[in-house]
């Protein structure tokens, strides 16, 4: 258990308030199942598509697959994206009370996709589940940071993204039973551990620090004031380039290595085996840099490490990418790498998790977070579309993935944009 929530007395709180405990577990479950369920999407692509693709009468092969994973990508981004409504809806009704709708949105669109009788509906199920999925951490992540107290408040913040590598691997392990349970019966077994989140919230109170009930509900035109803009723009333009650069570059590892591996005569359950190792890889290396994010944000500025993750992510995809998989076509060697891929291409996102709380007041802080993270999602979600038309033409996923790893390298002034907010107190 991370320092500072085991020394708070497990679950016991005074009454009407809810231990530092408690608050960190329930916002880290209901993350790790956000992580869960955008892992499941990575490792069932292939034999999802194979079937809907030929039950449409279009022609299974690499490049259309390619083609419709990148669509269904973009689809689940562009439902992430309009989840800005949840930081909305945290501010207004409270952030307890969201995270719970978000749980149950995200929860049925994941157990749809196992009942998807077409692409077209698949595609519909997918946006479901990413608007319920992107509205997770635009209310979690306020309340973890209301909730808990200054001396605290950085320290245990910086463990919150833990949840998404923990969710990720036991999506690569669920992996291992698609020759069992099929896709299908992947996707409905991803909707089960919701459940448990729902239980653990009950009674969870609201913080005092949250506006709802006792403030006017921020609005759109707020978060562009002078006071708020610079914080909004850099936020929205550093979201946009990394979850461009995760979607269009790491998780689009698994799918080529399924290809390759088949491609070069193995069957498809030994690439599918080997896709969900791919997974686990990537996501221990997520969790080193999660687990690492706590130490970094007390010790360097905001600035400081983001710029090391972004110009190390850039740096990592274009040794990957260009050289180990197209010019040398090391699988083996490629795969090796990816926990490094993992720990700067994803693990970023717990530097965020502590410093976008931080770039706007209590009025703003959900609607605020959760329109960056939106915007930024939306912006991105043409990446993987490209990728995927980009395959279709080239015939290489490494080619294609290797244009768009410079989007790092773009996200670089808004890094020197972004309000830097270390050691300051958490705005009233």
């Amino acid at each position: 258990m991370p320092s500072g929530i085991a020394e708070t007395g497990g679950f016991a709180g005074t009454p009407g308030a809810a231990s530092p405990a408690r608050v960190f577990w329930a916002t880290w479950l209901g993350w790790m199942l956000d992580g869960f369920d955008s892992g499941i999407y990575i490792f069932v692509l292939v034999p999802a598509l194979i079937t809907l693709l030929r039950a449409q009468g279009i022609t299974v092969d690499k490049g259309h697959i390619a083609l419709y994973g990148g669509y269904l990508f973009s689809i689940f981004m562009v439902g992430w994206a309009c989840s800005m409504f949840w930081g909305w809806m945290a501010d207004r009704f409270g952030r307890v009370r969201v995270m719970c709708w978000t749980i149950l949105v995200y929860s049925i669109g994941t157990a749809l996709c196992g009942l998807a009788p077409s692409l077209l509906w698949f595609a519909v199920f997918r946006f479901i589940s990413g608007f319920g999925v992107g509205g997770e951490w635009a209310a979690g992540t306020p309340l973890l940071h209301e909730s808990l107290s200054e001396d605290r408040r950085v320290r245990i913040a910086g463990y919150l993204h833990t949840a998404t590598p923990i969710g990720g691997l036991l999506a690569a392990g669920v992996s291992f039973l698609v020759p069992v349970l099929g896709w299908r019966g992947v996707f409905l077994l991803g909707a089960l551990p919701a459940l448990m989140v729902l239980w653990l919230r009950i009674g969870l109170p609201e913080p005092a620090r949250s506006p709802a009930g006792r403030a006017r509900p921020a609005d759109l035109k707020g978060l562009f004031h002078i006071d708020n803009a610079r914080a909004t723009w850099s936020a929205a333009g550093m979201m946009a380039c990394i979850i461009l650069g995760l979607w269009s570059t790491t998780f689009w590892a698994p799918t080529y290595v399924i290809s390759h591996l088949v491609a070069a005569g193995h069957p498809m359950a030994y690439a599918q085996h080997w896709a969900s190792m791919s997974g686990l890889l990537m996501n221990l290396g997520t969790l080193v840099a999660c687990l690492s994010m706590s130490l970094i944000v007390q010790h360097t500025k905001r600035r400081s490490a983001a710029m090391f993750f972004f110009l190390g992510a850039l740096i990592t995809n274009l040794i990957a990418w260009p050289i180990i998989a197209l010019s040398l076509g090391w699988v083996w060697v490629f795969i090796g790498v990816l926990p490094v891929l993992g720990f700067f291409t994803n693990g970023v996102f717990a530097l965020f998790t502590v410093w976008l709380p931080e770039m706007f007041p209590a009025a703003h802080r959900s609607f605020g977070a959760g329109f960056a993270f939106s915007l930024g999602r939306l912006l991105a979600a043409v990446g993987p579309t490209l990728v995927g038309a980009a395959v279709l033409m080239t015939g290489s996923y490494p080619a294609a993935i290797t244009v768009i790893s410079f989007i790092y390298l773009i996200g670089v002034p808004f890094v020197l944009m972004g309000t830097e907010t270390a050691g300051k107190p958490l705005p009233a």
